[in-house]
């Protein structure tokens, strides 16, 4: 008893194990789509509608067929060649009838199933055309998110190297600006060292300022003492100039009297001279 017990809860488990992957696998299984029917046009519906008159009618024939057969049987049962006859006339033309109908009913269930094939064509055809459609939104859906995506990707890596070069330019600026405020430190502390200087250097400047105008004030002294000497000099270098100007004025009238002298002496010699040379001329002429 006690195994029996044992065995039967070991069942119980296994069973209890089993059941979720059930459950799981009954969820994993795909839903099957229902059919679609295929689209009614109103020409489908019309040939279905005389098909069903039709068809109808087929009854209706038969049924008189049926009837026709019957009373040429009775007529043969009792040998009445005459009701035989009519009865064998009727069944004949019911038969017909039946025939046309059914070649009537053949033709019409032709007309519905290429109507039927049409409008399934149709039906696939739409349903082709929604699905493009719905494709169609779909893609495009998609393609503008991915847009975004790309816009907001590019933009985030424009804005990047657009703050890159910007703090490079900010960088360049700040250290020529802080080049320019050393210079103009080092500038101002130079001022400031003149100025310094200069102040200090004023005292000494205002001794040899008035050194400066003693100087200037004893050369003028001296100017004015050269300027009233000047004539008297003057006076001195002209007499001693004309002392010694006068004997070489005699001198030089001594010579000039000398040479007019000698030009008159030589003055008839030259004369002569010319007519010795000019008398052969004159003879070698006449001749």
């Amino acid at each position: 008893m006690a195994t029996a017990k044992k065995k039967a809860t070991a069942k119980t488990k296994a069973k209890a194990r089993k059941a979720p992957a059930k459950k799981a696998a009954a969820k994993k299984a795909p839903r099957r789509k229902a059919a679609s029917k295929p689209a009614v046009t109103p020409a489908l519906k019309r040939a279905s509608e005389a098909l069903n008159k039709l068809e109808k009618g087929l009854v209706a024939e038969q049924a008189k067929l049926a009837d026709a057969r019957k009373r040429v049987a009775a007529a043969k049962a009792k040998a009445d060649k005459r009701m035989s006859k009519g009865a064998a006339t009727a069944s004949s033309k019911a038969s017909a009838r039946v025939k046309a109908v059914r070649e009537r009913i053949a033709a019409a269930k032709k007309r519905v199933f290429e109507l039927a094939e049409d409008a399934k064509v149709k039906a696939a055809q739409m349903a082709a055309k929604e699905k493009l459609m719905a494709k169609k939104a779909e893609l495009a859906a998609k393609a503008e998110a991915d847009k975004a995506k790309a816009l907001a990707k590019h933009a985030s890596a424009w804005a990047k190297a657009r703050a890159k070069a910007d703090a490079k330019k900010l960088s360049a600026l700040e250290k020529k600006l802080e080049s320019q405020v050393k210079s103009a430190e080092k500038k101002a502390a130079a001022k400031l060292k003149a100025a310094a200087k200069k102040a200090s250097a004023k005292p000494k400047r205002k001794k040899a300022a008035a050194k400066k105008k003693a100087a200037v004030k004893k050369a003028v002294v001296k100017k004015a003492a050269v300027k009233k000497a000047a004539p008297k000099r003057k006076a001195a270098a002209r007499k001693k100039a004309a002392v010694k100007k006068a004997p070489a004025k005699k001198a030089v009238a001594k010579k000039a009297a000398v040479k007019k002298a000698a030009v008159k002496k030589a003055a008839p010699k030259r004369k002569a001279a010319a007519k010795r040379k000019v008398a052969p001329k004159k003879a070698a002429a006449k001749s």
